[in-house]
């Protein structure tokens, strides 16, 4: 009898050309819509795909040669290059959120990983960002927020006339109870005289006015648009003014405060209001979580081994039920009652630490409550000068 021919798919397969794997992935920098970017660990450009010149309107070849820091500077934006430079110093690979110039004129967003190349002796030999577009996620999750921001007025609206009313009706009645007297005074029909009542009424107006001008103030504050410009920042100091926001949540859910703030932390390269944002939303989560009776809120600020700085809130609270921690940072997703939460806080505070290429993270307190991790890379320049930690 006649032997068959051999159908196996696994001999077959090796009858065929090998692959070209240094062909496949140039091939895949060309024509993909991957977002790619090298440089040599100098910082100087080496490879610029086509994806993201059709992104951002610049060529690859205006590119090539130059300090990426300096070329990408020169369009108004420089993220992308501060943290490659900050892999090529530490070695480490990390995942971030920046900002591009696009090619339309407005900005782009972008999501990157970006990771040390390496011989094949393992020395590093330069820098590779690899990444999605996300402007067009970012537009959308800018209308959803948009229209969650216009859901709210009237809440906003009624905690704002409640703010005012109250310390504005203890004016007037002091006001009406001065003036009266000193209506009558002027008829003569009474000592032109203070007594300890008046004094105290004065008090009170000055109380009260000093509480609405604290208001207004923190509102305003609150309200005007927040900066876009990155910076070098003291995590520390950072925090600090963050608190001072904190106040009006910690009185109302009869939170104690607990500072631990480290001195001389090694500075980060952050947008300033976006952290506050983080700190102001974690401290008030963990506020909110508290008991009636209220609780402890511990806000800690400290070294994270040679390349990152960390900040911890921790509550005294009940903690978060194990069939909700998958979805803590979901959007929308809250276990605060109606009208107290809208479920963006967590994830808005998600964003933004990707974005600064730190981490977030929580855990279970062994007494009761939850503690939120957050760590933050620091500034390129503050790496190799940084001293470790005692």
């Amino acid at each position: 009898m006649a032997r068959r021919a051999d159908s196996s798919p696994v001999r077959a397969a090796s009858k065929r050309a090998p692959i070209d794997l240094a062909s496949g992935l140039l091939q895949m920098m060309v024509e993909s819509d991957i977002l790619i970017a090298v440089t040599d660990l100098d910082g100087t450009l080496v490879a610029w795909n086509p994806a993201l010149a059709r992104l951002t309107g610049c060529k690859d070849s205006d590119g090539l040669g130059q300090s990426l820091t300096q070329w990408l500077t020169s369009h108004g934006v420089r993220d992308l290059a501060d943290i490659m430079r900050g892999v090529a110093s530490r070695g480490e690979s990390v995942r971030a959120e920046v900002r591009l110039p696009g090619a339309g004129g407005v900005m782009a967003a972008a999501g990157f990983d970006v990771l040390p190349l390496r011989s094949d002796d393992g020395r590093a030999t330069g820098v590779m960002a690899v990444g999605r577009d996300l402007t067009a996620v970012r537009g959308l999750q800018s209308q959803v927020l948009h229209a969650e921001k216009l859901a709210t007025v009237g809440q906003i609206a009624a905690g704002v006339a409640h703010e005012i009313n109250n310390p504005l009706t203890s004016v007037q009645m002091c006001v009406e109870a001065v003036l009266r007297k000193g209506l009558l005074s002027v008829e003569g029909r009474v000592a032109n005289a203070f007594e300890v009542h008046d004094i105290e009424r004065l008090k009170k107006i000055q109380e009260g006015a000093e509480r609405i001008r604290k208001f207004t103030r923190d509102l305003t504050t609150y309200a005007r648009p927040s900066g876009r410009e990155v910076e070098s920042v003291d995590l520390s100091e950072v925090v600090e003014h963050a608190l001072s926001f904190c106040e009006p949540v910690l009185f109302e859910t009869k939170a104690t405060l607990v500072r631990d703030l480290a001195a001389d932390l090694p500075r980060i390269r952050a947008i300033r209001d976006h952290i506050m944002q983080v700190v102001t939303n974690l401290v008030s989560n963990a506020a909110q979580s508290l008991p009636e009776a209220g609780g402890t809120v511990t806000v800690t600020t400290y070294r994270v081994r040679e390349a990152s700085v960390g900040l911890a809130v921790s509550d005294t609270g009940e903690g978060i039920r194990e069939q909700d921690r998958s979805q803590v940072f979901e959007p929308f997703f809250t276990t605060k009652p109606a009208g107290r939460g809208t479920g963006l806080g967590l994830p808005v505070v998600k964003n933004i630490v990707l974005a600064h290429g730190g981490q977030i993270s929580f855990e279970a307190n062994p007494g009761g409550g939850t503690t939120f991790f957050v760590s933050l890379p620091l500034a390129a320049e503050t790496v190799g000068s940084a001293k470790a930690p005692q």
